[in-house]
């Protein structure tokens, strides 16, 4: 379960050359140096073709780590391919709750 999560930033790099790609990132408090965050895509994704949905998973890596929570690095990149919308946010759930809503900027 995700008790915290912070700095959250999505931006859409329109800049030649092409093609354009997605980013998100943001800081997930964990419960030891071993967890690592992955978001991946929602399949299928929402009704809202500018909308794009993301599931957060915490992955335990193998090993002896010490019981202490940290922040943790969690990011999402995607080339988009030609015939892609061009998002204007971006929803984030952990175990079937929303846990963020962003707004996506363009870099032009």
């Amino acid at each position: 379960m995700i008790t915290q999560c912070k700095d959250w930033q999505a931006w859409l790099d329109k800049m030649p050359p092409k093609p354009d790609e997605l980013n998100v990132v943001g800081d997930v408090m964990v419960g030891n140096p071993g967890v690592r965050p992955m978001l991946t895509m929602r399949n299928p994704q929402g009704s809202n073709p500018v909308a794009l949905i993301l599931d957060l998973f915490l992955i335990q890596q193998p090993g002896i780590w010490p019981d202490v929570r940290v922040c943790a690095p969690a990011r999402f990149d995607r080339v988009m391919p030609p015939s892609a919308p061009d998002y204007t946010s971006v929803e984030i759930y952990s175990d079937g709750k929303q846990i963020a809503q962003i707004d996506v900027s363009i870099v032009e």
